[in-house]
């Protein structure tokens, strides 16, 4: 009997652009969060914060099946529920490694006349890649074991 290997290669591949796309929004974002003043900075990382106690395998159930009646199920939908999984969890992992950075590494850079965008790709994203990459590890499992949750869940109502 043959192994149906389709739904395996489905789950890797929304899996690891949902990952993908999470991480850069979500580094980019912790990263406004954590060096950045703005008006409404506290709620918005009390928000983002606070997302990561949603039951995320309801969250892909509903995006799945009812916005799946109005908006076909296609990679992108996939994709779009498993960027709304990962991204609390990169958010959160990669705000605290920038808040743990020794500010004194950036104002070192400052004060020979590096630009804000140099200091983060040569200084802190260096320093901050491994725990920003172990959430990307449990960002990509999470998605990986919830799309098969909810695809087992809308095959038994099918």
């Amino acid at each position: 009997m043959p192994v149906d290997r389709y739904p395996l290669a489905l789950g890797l591949e929304i899996a690891a652009v949902a990952t993908a796309i999470g991480a850069v929004l979500g580094v980019g974002f912790a990263w406004l969060l954590e060096n950045r003043q703005f008006p409404g900075k506290r709620t918005l990382g009390t928000l983002a914060t606070a997302s990561i106690a949603l039951p995320a395998p309801l969250l892909c159930y509903y995006l799945l099946a009812v916005l799946g009646r109005f908006w076909p199920l296609t990679r992108i939908g996939l994709a779009a529920a498993g960027v709304i999984s990962t991204l609390p969890l990169l958010l959160r992992a990669a705000r605290t490694s920038f808040a743990s950075l020794n500010p004194a590494y950036a104002k070192a850079a400052r004060s020979l006349g590096a630009s804000e965008w140099r200091i983060f790709a040569c200084i802190e994203l260096p320093l901050a890649f491994r725990p920003i990459l172990n959430g990307a590890l449990l960002a990509f499992l999470r998605v990986l074991a919830e799309l098969a949750a909810a695809l087992w869940i809308l095959e038994a109502h099918v």
